[in-house]
């Protein structure tokens, strides 16, 4: 059930609880009017979207049932009230409350139709002809007649006359509303006493301004939060959208069982051109093949170390055949000029010759 406190032009919400939709005349509404809405016709406004659905209170009414009509989202409540007594023109209005209806989680394909909330046309006539005709329809003579009375209308309507009296002097006697007023004021004043909290200073000091600060935050915080949801439901209805295959149905179907066996089944068909050959290895020749892998590792260490030293008898060979180089290049000069100087010789020899011919 939710409570409310109609003052001035504010609506204060005194207690709450979640809202969902589905729901048929199960969630309650009641009012506590103040000051001059007690005397005024109310009546309560809903909307939602385009949709707009009003509930007549009259004089009197302070509780209805949520509309069933309201869907899914935020909704708008108000209160307008005229003063019916009044010569001119008095209407009465309040800020909405915002109310976040969430999703029931009811799922029904047969279930019964909406009941549709009478407009405010027929809830008026409606009012009219139980104050004319009373609550069942019925005129004071059928009841009388119902009750054992015998005659006509005209007869029943005479035997109401009574005999000519005195009219007495009512002027010491207090009017019904000087009554009316000293009682609810008592009656008011009996109540605040008697209704008291262990914080009652606390709760005395909050103004209307505060409360109205305080509901507009709750009305904020609803807003918020049916937005958030309404955010994270949009985004989960995007990421299934957005995700989708041409066989998306298939797909859906296929359970972690089912990969399973699909993966022992590739297990199975892994198969080779040379599928006989490798069938015919056995432990024995697993085996062998590692002995002649580590002979062969220990073969190359040996490798190695004898190319050192063939490096280094390769290192000192070049050294002395620069050596020899050197050597023979020393001989290859001296040759030359051994050349030279015989070269010397022969000529003189030649020169010798001549002169004794």
């Amino acid at each position: 059930m939710w409570k409310f406190l109609v003052k001035n032009q504010s609506i204060e919400v005194l207690e709450r609880e979640v809202l969902a939709d589905h729901q048929i005349q199960y969630v309650q509404f009641r009012f506590t009017f103040d000051g001059d809405w007690r005397r005024f016709h109310k009546v309560v406004q809903f909307s939602q979207c385009d949709e707009t659905y009003n509930i007549v209170l009259g004089t009197d009414g302070t509780s209805l049932y949520l509309p069933a009509e309201l869907h899914v989202g935020a909704a708008k409540m108000s209160v307008f009230g005229y003063d019916t007594e009044s010569d001119t023109t008095v209407r009465a209005t309040t800020v909405p409350v915002t109310l976040n209806i969430r999703h029931s989680g009811f799922v029904g394909d047969d279930e019964p139709p909406i009941p549709p909330t009478p407009d405010l046309y027929a809830q008026l006539l409606k009012k009219i002809e139980e104050a004319g005709h009373g609550a069942d329809g019925k005129s004071a003579y059928e009841i009388a007649v119902e009750h054992g009375y015998v005659g006509t209308e005209t007869e029943w309507l005479a035997s109401l006359k009574g005999e000519p009296g005195e009219i007495p002097d009512m002027s010491e006697y207090p009017k019904i509303s000087e009554v009316t007023t000293i009682v609810e004021r008592e009656i008011e004043a009996a109540t605040g006493d008697f209704h008291t909290h262990a914080n009652k200073a606390t709760l005395d000091a909050f103004t209307p301004e505060l409360l109205q600060e305080l509901s507009g935050l709750q009305q904020f915080e609803d807003r918020t939060q049916y937005e958030i949801q309404t955010i994270n439901e949009e985004l989960l209805t995007l990421n299934a959208q957005r995700h989708t295959h041409n066989n998306k149905d298939v797909l859906d179907n296929i359970t972690q069982e089912m990969l399973d066996g699909i993966a022992s089944a590739a297990r199975q068909a892994h198969s080779h051109h040379n599928m006989t050959t490798l069938n015919g290895i056995t432990d024995s020749h697993v085996e062998r093949w590692e002995l002649a892998y580590t002979n062969a590792m220990n073969l190359n260490e040996r490798v190695g170390v004898n190319e050192g030293v063939f490096e280094r008898f390769k290192a000192e060979i070049l050294y002395d055949m620069q050596g020899c180089r050197t050597s023979i290049s020393d001989i290859l000069s001296r040759l030359s000029a051994v050349e030279t100087a015989l070269s010397g010789v022969e000529t003189a020899l030649a020169a010798i010759v001549e002169v004794t011919t």
